[in-house]
């Protein structure tokens, strides 16, 4: 006999599910907090709460808190919060700008990161193989999951997992606005990247690389704790991990329509290292940034203020929910 109990509250519902053939203590260890981002993507509560409630909901105890955007709201500070009632997983239902709050929420701490890729670009899920169905991103968390340890990036006293943009990717994210996202989704971003290309010249950078200091003219600074660029088989390039301990910073130059046309044919065949426009970093330790001409930042999907920018590289940052190994995903480099 399945006991169901809902109580709700302003941006807050809990609900209590147990399965008399369980005992108690599974079901008191047995406990998920969700974070869902309603305004991402073209989700919705409901669809989140019967797909959560599809895998899960004889098993264990949940509560989903919906981010309402309001001035003041603090994910993290929510997420830390929740830390105290010992969950077993949080769940980050959203884009990557909503994985990145509670990414660094569980930053240093012995809690899983569950991930629902309900978002726009869904970068972060992409990176680690995260099935971008509710179905199946719900299936993972299921029984005793599988993990990986991730690096994170931070910046004063902010941590991002995925990439740091400036140039292009920063343009196009502050450019586009959210209605557009919402209706035509991944295009939107492409459309506002393509206007933006349009008469664009690279400008003068100074990168510090732990202590390596380059001064390039550049189009596109990219600090990247993970690969995908958009959707497979698009990369930024070969051998860049979120789980190795070390971020890649990669500098594109690309000036004219042939420069950009060659470099989206060296990306599809995946051997951007030959393209003359493209140059890699890495640093284990810190970053540095600086323009000529302040520049908007994007950090996970986000705007997050201008030029100079200083980035501390963090190793095992989180522990994240993903796929079990396969024989054919093991030991499968870049090429």
């Amino acid at each position: 006999m399945l006991r169901t109990a809902i109580v709700a509250r302003r941006g807050v519902e809990v609900a209590f599910l147990g399965n008399v053939g369980m005992t108690a203590t599974v079901q008191a260890q047995a406990r998920i907090f969700v974070v869902l981002n309603p305004m991402a993507g073209s989700s919705n509560a409901a669809d989140i709460r019967q797909a959560l409630e599809k895998q899960l909901g004889e098993q264990i105890q949940t509560e989903i808190y919906e981010t309402t955007g309001a001035e003041g709201e603090n994910v993290v500070a929510i997420v830390r919060a929740e830390l105290a009632n010992n969950p077993s997983v949080v769940v980050a239902a959203g884009g990557d700008g909503t994985i990145s709050e509670v990414a660094e929420a569980l930053i240093g701490t012995d809690t899983c990161l569950g991930i629902l890729p309900v978002g726009t670009a869904n970068i972060f899920a992409r990176e680690l193989s995260i099935p971008l169905d509710l179905e199946g991103a719900c299936a993972l968390l299921e029984g005793e999951p599988h993990t990986t340890s991730v690096d994170a990036m931070k910046i004063g006293e902010k941590y991002f997992v995925l990439q740091i943009g400036i140039g292009i990717d920063s343009l196009m994210i502050r450019d586009t606005d959210r209605q557009s996202k919402r209706r035509f989704g991944r295009a939107a971003y492409m459309w506002t990247a393509f206007t933006r290309l349009i008469g664009y010249q690279p400008m003068r950078f100074t990168i510090v690389a732990d202590g390596k200091r380059l001064r390039p003219r550049a189009s596109q600074v990219l600090v990247a704790n993970g690969g995908v660029l958009g959707a497979p088989p698009f990369r930024w390039g070969p051998n860049i991990r979120p789980d190795d301990g070390k971020i890649d910073v990669c500098i594109v130059s690309a000036r004219t329509a042939l420069d950009y046309a060659g470099l989206i044919w060296h990306t599809l065949m995946s051997q951007q290292h030959r393209d003359r426009n493209v140059r890699y970093l890495t640093a284990e330790r810190s970053i540095a940034i600086s323009a000529d001409d302040p520049l908007p930042i994007q950090a996970d999907g986000e705007i997050i203020g201008d030029t100079p920018i200083q980035i501390q590289v963090v190793p095992d940052a989180l522990k994240v929910i993903v796929p079990a190994p396969t024989p054919s995903t093991v030991a499968t480099p870049d090429i």
